[in-house]
Parts: C-alpha cells; structure tokens; sequence
C-alpha cells in the first residue's frame, strides 16, 4: 500500500529541518543521515531482510547492520516475541513475504501480540545519534500483555520503551502505528503507558484506540534527561507527536487515563525536567478538553509543566483547539448556589464563596472531587481580611469513596472560610461517619492530602458533643492542615483535631514508605483552663488500636501554637496535654505552648550510638537531631531510611566519626551540620565501606536523591596525609545526590584529598546528581593531585576516557571556588595540580559545568 501523507502541520512543527508537504515515505525531507533531528533516509521499495515468525525477527535484528530495514511478513506470526532489542540505527517495517515494502495489502499490518515490547535502550545513546535513527513503522499491535519493558533505571511498563535517546536532536521514529486496546492486559500504576519515553521521540500518522479508562497513558514522556530535548538542555524543541488518533473505549471518567503525561509530576519545580514536546494536528476522543497543568478529569493532555506546543488538534466534537479546562463557575452567594456548583464541579474547579454571602444551615457538601472550596469578595478576588462563614447544621465530607479520584496529586482543598456557631452533629456515611465539621475519610493515596489552609473555627458558639472521638476535624486519611486557627474550645468537649490511622490511606497510600498527616503554623486554643482532662487539641492514633500493626499515624507538628494547655505532648491522655501521641511516633518541632509554659526543650541523642538507635526506631520521614552540648566523634552513623539528620546551631562531627548512606535510604536528607575531623577513616561495615566522612553507597531513586544541604567541612585540623585513610574524601558518592547550600573550608594542597569525590561505576551514580550553590576554598602551598570536586576516576593524573566517566551526568552549577589553581579540567598535569573541577568536560561527556566562579 502507499503510506498516507504526513500532514503539514508537522512541517510547520519542524520548521527549522522539514518541507511541508512531502510524502513520508517515498521522498522524506532532507538528508537524514547528514542533518540531525530529520526523518530516516529514504525507505527503499524492498526491505533488506525479512521475518515472518518471532525467532526470524530476533535473528535478523541480531545481525543487522546500521541502515538495515527488516520487513515483519504480513502474513506472519508475532505472538509472544519477548523483549525485542533495538540497538542500532534499523528500521522494522510491514512488508510482503518478498520484501515489498510498497504494495502491501490496503489497511493491513503485521501484528505484535501478546507478551513483547519493543526496548530502545539508553544504552544505544552514542549509536542512535547523529542522524543514525531507529525507526518503527506501519505496525499493529494487538491483544497485547504489557509488563515491565528495558533494564536499569530505563525500565517502565510498556509496550514501547525508549531510553535516554536523542543527542545531536536525533529522535527515535514511530509512524503508521496501531493499538487496539480491546484485547489488552495492562498496569494502572502511575506511569504505565503505551508508549513510555525518556529520550526524544516524534510519533506520527498513527492511531491509539480502545484505551480502557481503568489504566493510565496512551504516551508518558518522561524528561529528567537532556536526551529528551535532543541532548540539550538549551534546546526548545522536544518530541513532536503529529496526525495522530487517541481514542479511549468509552467517555473518559477517570482522571488518571491520558492520551499523554507530559513530564514527571514529582519533578515539577525542577530545573531541566520539562519536555517541550509539541503536539500537532491530532485527533483525540472521548476527552472532554484538550489540555491543562493538572490531573484533571477527561483531560488528554497532563502538562505537567505547561511548556508544551499545541496547534490544530481535535476532539470528537469538531472544535480545535479547545484548549484548557472551563473557567470556575462565579461566585456563589447561597447555600444552594454552592451546592448546585460542587455537584457540576470538575476535578480542579475552584468554587468561590463571597465573604457577604449566607452559608447558614448548609447540610451536608459532599466534596469526591479534586476541587477547592475558598473565600473571595464578589468579583472573585481572594482577601486576606475576611472570610465566608459557615455556621448552624453544616458539615463537609471527603468520602472515603473518592479515595482512587483523591490520589496522584488531585486534591481536595478547602481555604479560608470561618466556621461560628457550628451545630455538631453525625458527618459521612456507612463506617467513615464521625461527629465532626470536617470528616475525611480514607483518602490519601499517592501521598495526595487534603489540604486545609487559613481556616478559622471559633468554638465560642459551637453545640458539640462529648463523646471520646467527636472533633472539629476527623481524619481518617491523609490531611494538611496550616496557617489555621481552633479557638475557644470548650474545655468540656473533646478533640479539636482527631487522627484515626487505621487505614495506610493515613499514611499516603503505602505503610512501607509511609508519608503521615502535616500540621503546621495553626493555633490551638481553649476557651478556659483544661481542668476536666478530657479536652485534647489533637488525638493522635485511636487507643483501642495501640499495639497493632500499621494503625500508627506518623504525623508532624511543626511550628504551632497551643494556648492554655501545660505541657505540650504525651503517650497518655494527661490532663493539660496538648497531644495525646497514641503510638509515640509523631514528630513536632519549634512548637509553643502558652498559658502552661513553652515547649518542653527536646532531647537530642548524646553519641553516635544513641543516633544509630534513633534511626532504627525512626520510620521514613522522621527528623533526628544532634545536639550543640553533645560530642559525635567516633563511630559510623548509618542510614538505612529515608530519614532527616539534622543538626541544632552548632551541632559537629569531629574525631574520625563519619556517615554511611546505605540501601534503603533513597531519598533521605542530612542538613545544618558541622564536620570538623580531624582523621578521615574507613565508614560502613558493608563491602561498600569507603574512606570517607560522609560515604554514599549505591543508593537513589528517580525522584529520590540523598539531599545533602547546608554543611559546613572544615578541614584544617588534617595537616597529615597520615590522618587520611587512603587518600579519603570528605563526601565520597557512589549514588545519585543533591549537594546544595554548603561550605568547604580550608582545603590543602600539600595534601591528596578530595573535598567531593563521585564516583559514576554505578547507574546510581549517573542519575543526575547536582552539585549547586556551594562554596569551596584551598589553602597553602604544594602540589597534590588534588581537588573540590572530582568526578569520575583518574590514572596517572587523568580522568579515564571511559564510559562510565563519560556518562556521569553530574551538574555543577553556581559554585563558588576560591584559590585553586586550575578551574575545569580532566588532567591535572604536572606542577601545581590543584583543581576546582577534575572531571571529564561537558564537551566530551554528560556532565553539565555552569554558573561557577573562580576568585
């Protein structure tokens, strides 16, 4: 058959590089092998080889050469291929049994079903560039059983899995395509897609259908690599999707099923995680808008970080370019107005309430939607000095029943409104019911909160109940409560916040990487002295539950106020407490206590020992402190979670003490502390144990670097090489971290020594490991190899030209050195060799050097 036309619009698409117009096929614009970022070269009438069975396929992939076209039989049989391997510059296409590549039978191709998908691996990086493309063309697939697809940290579930490809603007071709979604088993997992890509791809011509609305994408882009903007962060223009169909099985009610996720949402606020892509002159349908920067219900296209380009695109009704979702309803004035607009409101409708509005007796508002409910004046505007006031019967709801619409960063929101003369009664159904104002049922995956900001509830009027877990608000879920005031509780009624962590939902969705309630910045205070014992401004945990497994809440006080209350938090319901901790595990800091004396000052663990056991206690998530008063000077500290170390002002580590990072500890954090050693010794017990003060072993997750931030290291009490276990750095790395914010003091050139030495022998250590806004300075006279920051390893003074060296993608950014001799380089020569920077350059390598000074 002859392939239809590619449209024009991807030549406006491509203006730089395409001719509008020309046939796809039979005359592609430009030279691919010579102009980076074009089409493959010309697709010749007959393929070089083709394969009518899988193992006939794998064969001729095996032994193909660059430039190889490999025809799929159209009459044969593609069942349960596997993984097939795409690494070299070769193009799959539909053909005859002789090879014809032209005259196929009209609207057939060959078909890939059951257990395969197609891997693109990052691996290929050096081989698909240049114009060297792989190309996948005018295929079906059908009745396809998706799983995980790639190896490393490329892998995704999906049928097409395309790694971190695309330097010299050399993008991985998809053309002519067909999914049929009828027959699929697919994931529902966050990222599951069709088409999953971290590197640069421009899909065209084909046709997505029958996409179920229990899954999730059609095409997740994935862009925490420069691969994915053509091996530059500098470059505009991503992957291009062009002429192509999305179609769902039936009208999308899901808020998690896209034709495309456009970015990584947990990379939002990143730099350099965005994806530029441009969509053009697509159909998509069954959505009900095109486009928006949120999750939002019927939505095709989540621009995770509104940087994407649409022009010409369609839905099902015939408009284009519908653009972003409707525009919140106006603001309402009556209780029945904001009824009727939570019933017709969509996920990410903001529904206003005028501050001169009347919102007694409202009933029940039943929020299973990700919508917020705020304060403004009548033309929409927030204010900061008056809110709506709910008061009379009135309670809000966040059923349970909203859990899987609540999740992936949908969230429910209800800010700056005022809660008088509240009449408490039963809030929710079934087994979620409390006796509440706000009842949050078991809501909370994906460590999707609730969020509730800038409330304000005055008990002065309030008619409520007694009973042990009655609450102004009852949680079951996950929920964010800041910047809120709970005053004049009566010192006869109960909780003002209750917890109740009987489901993982309270812990973000997962009890093995448990994420629990915030409170933070709010104002608790009772209307009276607490002289009945009963009045708590938080119960934490049901008691009925002590002892059982995962009923626990992990949750955090930070930076509250709790007025006429004597003591701030216990394990037992006392008289005057402000917390009744059930389970003893919730973490508070910098909170106040007023009428019955401040904050009781913390305990800190005394020695390294004592931190060792504070971590293992810990969960993910939890703060330990070092105290000022307290010497750390020998010993190994290990961490094995995601937790936070941190430091009091003036908290040290000094001696030969040292911290190792281990498996496991994806994700944690270490701040605000001093490191003035004088030894550097071996740290860990692993066979991973290096010299080094802080050891990082082989540890990082996507999104999940260890965060080293606001350190202080003082070397000038090592004037030795004898107090330097074999050459040792201050931060040794062999995993995926962030290093911001810090200060290297006193570095020596009479010593080899390196302030930051990563090492990139392991895929966690190419992860993308930023160095930024730190400081670094050197000392005295001599001439060590030496240097602040040492990427990679060396021979004979020379940063090894090797693969791994080359691929470390190791950012430094707005670093300041002082002193050093030589700036960038990767040989240190001869003479004085003292280096800022030793690593292998970025014109030769992944590594990206910017924004340093040198004094």
């Amino acid at each position: 058959m002859r392939i239809k036309k590619i449209s024009a619009l991807v030549a406006i698409a491509l203006s730089t590089s395409l001719v509008a117009g020309c046939d796809f096929y039979d005359e592609p614009p430009g030279d691919g092998g010579t102009d980076p970022g074009q089409p493959p070269v010309e697709t010749p009438d007959v393929a070089d080889v083709v394969a009518s069975s899988s193992a006939e396929l794998l064969s001729a992939i095996d032994t193909a050469e660059a430039g190889t076209v490999i025809g799929l039989n159209i009459d044969g049989s593609f069942e349960n291929v596997g993984t097939i391997v795409i690494n070299k510059a070769i193009t799959l296409i539909t053909s005859d049994a002789d090879g014809a590549i032209d005259d196929p039978v009209e609207n057939e191709q060959a078909i890939l079903s059951g257990a395969v998908c197609i891997d693109i691996p990052t691996e290929a990086a050096e081989i698909l560039r240049g114009g060297e493309q792989a190309r996948i063309s005018n295929l079906a697939f059908e009745n396809i059983v998706m799983d995980s697809c790639g190896l490393g940290e490329s892998t995704s579930n999906s049928i097409i899995n395309i790694g971190k490809v695309g330097k010299d603007k050399t993008a991985v071709i998809l053309d002519n395509l067909s999914f049929d979604g009828t027959g699929f088993e697919e994931s529902t997992s966050d990222s599951a897609a069709w088409v999953y890509s971290r590197g640069l791809v421009n899909i065209s011509d084909s046709v997505f259908t029958n996409k179920s609305t229990d899954a999730q994408s059609m095409i997740y882009l994935n862009c925490g690599s420069s691969a994915s903007r053509g091996g530059s962060y500098a470059n505009d223009l991503g992957s291009i999707m062009a002429g192509n169909i999305f179609a769902l099985a039936e009208i999308n009610a899901n808020d998690a099923t896209k034709a495309a996720t456009i970015g990584v949402p947990s990379n939002l606020g990143q730099e350099n995680k965005n994806c530029a892509a441009t969509f053009t002159g697509n159909t998509f349908e069954k959505f009900g808008f095109l486009i928006s920067e949120t999750s939002d219900q019927s939505t095709a296209l989540y621009d995770v970080f509104g940087d994407t380009t649409e022009s010409d695109n369609t839905l099902t009704d015939g408009d284009t370019d519908p653009g972003v979702p409707p525009e919140a309803p106006d603001v309402v004035t009556t209780v029945a107005e904001l009824h009727a607009a939570i019933d017709a409101a969509s996920s990410g409708t903001v529904i206003s309430l005028d501050v001169a509005g009347d919102f007694a007796d409202a009933g029940t508002l039943i929020i299973n939607q990700a919508i917020t409910l705020q304060s403004t004046d009548s033309e929409g505007v927030v204010t900061e000095t008056e809110q709506a006031i709910f008061s009379g019967a009135v309670c809000i709801d966040i059923p349970t029943e909203a859990a899987e619409i609540l999740r992936n960063g949908n969230q429910a929101k209800i800010s700056n409104i005022g809660f008088e003369n509240i009449v408490m009664n039963d809030c929710g159904s079934g087994e979620s019911t409390s006796t509440s104002i706000i009842n949050i049922g078991k809501v909370g995956k994906d460590k999707t909160a609730v969020a509730l900001e800038n409330l304000t509830f005055d008990g002065s009027g309030f008619e409520e109940s007694t009973g042990e877990s009655d609450a102004w608000v009852y949680s079951r879920g996950l929920v964010d409560i800041s910047d809120s005031e709970f005053v004049n509780k009566s010192a006869d009624a109960q909780n003002i916040v209750y917890l109740n962590c009987g489901s993982s939902a309270s812990r973000g969705g997962s009890n093995s990487d448990p994420r629990g309630s915030i409170i933070s910045g709010s104002t608790f205070g009772l209307g009276a002295d607490n002289t009945s014992g009963m009045t708590i401004a938080a119960t934490i945990g049901v008691p009925s539950n002590l002892g059982q497994e995962d009923k626990n809440c992990g949750a955090e006080f930070t930076d509250n106020t709790f007025d006429k209350f004597s003591a701030l938090i216990s394990e037992n319901n006392d008289i005057g407490t402000a917390l009744y901790d059930v389970f003893g595990d919730t973490t508070e800091t910098n909170n106040t206590v007023t009428g019955g004396g401040t904050d009781p000052e913390p305990t800190y663990p005394e020695n390294v020992d004592e931190v060792n056991a504070a971590i293992q206690a810990a969960t993910a998530g939890s703060t330990i402190t070092l105290g000022a008063s307290f010497e750390y000077s020998t010993g190994v500290i290990t961490i094995d979670r995601a937790i936070t170390l941190t430091g009091q002002t003036g908290a040290a580590i000094s001696g030969s003490a040292c911290i190792d990072v281990v498996d496991g500890a994806a994700g944690a954090q270490i701040t605000n502390i001093t490191f003035n050693n004088d030894a550097i010794a071996k740290c860990g017990a692993t066979d991973d144990a290096k010299e080094a003060v802080i050891n990082i072993q082989k540890v990082g997750e996507d999104g999940m670097p260890i965060i080293l931030d606001n350190l202080s290291f003082d070397a000038s009490n090592i004037t030795e090489q004898d107090q330097i276990e074999n050459k040792g750095a201050w931060i040794r790395s062999y995993g995926f971290i962030n290093l911001t914010g810090s200060e290297f003091l006193s570095q020596s050139r009479n010593l080899q020594n390196d302030m930051v030495k990563l090492t990139c022998s392991s895929s966690k250590g190419r992860m993308g490991t930023l160095v930024d806004g730190n400081s670094f300075s050197i000392i005295g006279d001599g001439n060590k190899e030496t240097a602040a920051v040492k990427i990679g390893d060396s021979s004979g003074g020379v940063i090894k030209n090797a693969d791994n060296e080359n691929t470390c993608a190791v950012t430094v950014s707005n670093n300041s050195f002082t002193d050093y001799t030589l700036e960038a380089v990767n040989d240190v020569g001869e003479g004085v060799r003292d280096a800022a920077i030793f690593a292998r350059l970025p014109a030769e390598s992944t590594n990206v050097f910017t924004g340093n000074t040198h004094n």
